[in-house]
């Protein structure tokens, strides 16, 4: 799977896809900045036109996990294919989502659709953190230098985001406010496991700092999002507000990560171009 950040092309159709969800995600917040009853047309029109640029940037998602794979079995890793296939599977029914949500935005069954994408994401990394505890089993390593719990924790962190994610196609407010907490304590989840994996030295790369301000955004977002979800506005100015607070926290949190995706492009361009292995070709593999 690190292939699809560590392989240059995968990792700049991810910085093409965070761009474009960017400007999803701010064609968004400029549908909820503008939210009245007397422009209910433009706002409608914006949120449309934001999510379609969010389908667009999953399906970038979805060709950078395909180029990693076509990349493995050109090379014959057939390991590393697999699993990359699995995973395309995964974003595929993401992407599948995404596109039903941008052509009918009350459909029930979207969320579910990427739900079960990243559920099938979350099992992919399961199985990475059962290889390593079977790999660790057998060596010596240190307790430092153990893996196995930190894909564990990704898997969970997965796990939690995609029943989250799944709550999201109910219309009513509890379902909505437990689905921004499940997802606020996925990401966090997250987080979590790539600060452990930096703390024992596997992680040192300049993006890592980017992507766990982006992850902590993430998930303040998604709390954020359950909250908002919970209250009772006495008037459509307080509600456009307190989303629009939300879809700006969520879209810095894009940024960062979009940021993070393009330092890892600038540091693998020159090694491609001279042939020597990439960066973080030596460093052990974690979440």
């Amino acid at each position: 799977m690190e292939r699809i950040i560590r392989s240059l092309s995968p990792a700049a159709l991810l910085v093409a896809g965070a761009v474009v969800f960017a400007l999803g995600a701010a064609f968004v917040l400029a549908s909820d900045a503008t939210l009245s009853a007397s422009s209910n047309g433009a706002s409608s029109d914006l949120a449309q036109a934001g999510r379609w640029f969010q389908f667009i940037a999953v399906a970038c998602l979805l060709g950078a996990v395909c180029t990693a794979g076509w990349e493995a079995t050109m090379r014959s890793v057939w390991v590393h294919a697999a699993e990359i296939a699995v995973a395309a599977v995964g974003t595929l029914l993401l992407t599948i989502g995404q596109a039903a949500v941008a052509a009918n935005a009350g459909s029930a069954a979207a969320p579910v659709c990427g739900a079960v994408g990243i559920g099938v994401w979350a099992l992919l990394v399961l199985s990475r953190a059962a290889r390593a505890a079977l790999s660790e089993q057998g060596t010596a390593q240190g307790g430092g230098n153990r893996q196995a719990d930190l894909w564990l924790a990704a898997a969970i962190g997965l796990f939690v985001m995609a029943i989250g994610y799944g709550f999201t196609a109910a219309g009513s407010s509890g379902p909505r406010v437990a689905a921004g907490l499940l997802e606020a304590v996925g990401v966090a989840v997250l987080a979590g496991a790539v600060v452990a994996a930096r703390s024992r030295g596997m992680l040192g790369s300049r993006p890592v700092p980017f992507v766990l301000i982006g992850l902590a955004l993430l998930a303040l977002s998604f709390l954020a999002s359950g909250i908002v979800a919970g209250l009772d506005f006495g008037t459509l100015g307080a509600l456009s507000a307190s989303l629009t607070i939300v879809d700006a926290v969520g879209l810095a949190a894009i940024v960062l990560l979009g940021f993070a995706a393009w330092t890892q492009v600038r540091a693998l361009y020159p090694a491609t171009r001279t042939g020597a292995p990439s960066p973080t070709a030596g460093q052990p593999t974690a979440p």
